[in-house]
């Protein structure tokens, strides 16, 4: 019976390990203002971010930076504190053009102002707060390989360009799941800045 019941329990936990991955993680303050063909329109509040800049193929760009980025919130900062994790974590190229140049990024709990955060005890780890932005999102489900990212990109950067839109930087690659999640399981998106008529109206007054 002893037997039955530990293989009972065995055959939960990854069940339960998935469970806890898809519970939702708090995500930067943002309201969806229009919905196009294939993706929608975000404006975001102003949010902070630990990064990283890693030299790297697509693929290893993220497992480079995680080690820092980790060790930061978990203690490895001046005040020894952890820090809650938040969605997503974002990957974005240097530039437009880059392969093997990239910034990762954990997003910093909303409630923390930056003057509350820690300074990072690792020197590759730097903070920032990004601005108000206006973003295009594209959603989708599987495994975080580069075919499959950039097929959505281009469906992406395809889609805002038939709506006359302008793109602004370089798309980002958002996970919003745990890498033992099951790729069916996880959520991840493309995002990329687009030009925000409202901002443009608020310089020019």
């Amino acid at each position: 019976m002893k037997r039955k019941t530990l293989i009972a329990l065995a055959a939960l936990i990854p069940l339960v390990l998935i469970a806890i991955a898809l519970i939702s993680l708090p995500e930067p303050d943002f309201e969806v203002v229009a919905k196009g063909d294939g993706f929608e329109l975000r404006r975001y509040a102003p949010f902070n971010v630990a990064q990283v800049q890693v030299s790297a193929d697509f693929d290893q760009a993220s497992s480079r930076a995680f080690e820092p980025l980790v060790n930061y919130i978990q203690g490895g900062n001046s005040g020894g504190r952890n820090l809650p994790m938040m969605a997503p974590v974002n990957q974005q190229p240097l530039t437009e053009a880059s392969e093997t140049d990239w910034l990762v990024q954990f997003v910093m709990p909303k409630e923390y102002p930056m003057s509350y955060l820690p300074a990072p005890a690792d020197e590759r780890v730097s903070l920032h707060r990004l601005p108000p932005r206006l973003m295009a999102a594209k959603r989708y489900r599987g495994g975080w390989g580069e075919d499959r990212y950039r097929e959505r990109e281009a469906d992406l950067l395809a889609a805002i360009d038939a709506s006359g839109r302008s793109v602004i930087g370089a798309p980002i690659f958002a996970r919003y799941n745990a890498p033992f999640v099951p790729g069916l399981l996880r959520r991840n998106e493309v995002l990329v800045e687009v030009a925000d008529p409202a901002m443009s109206a608020s310089a020019t007054d």
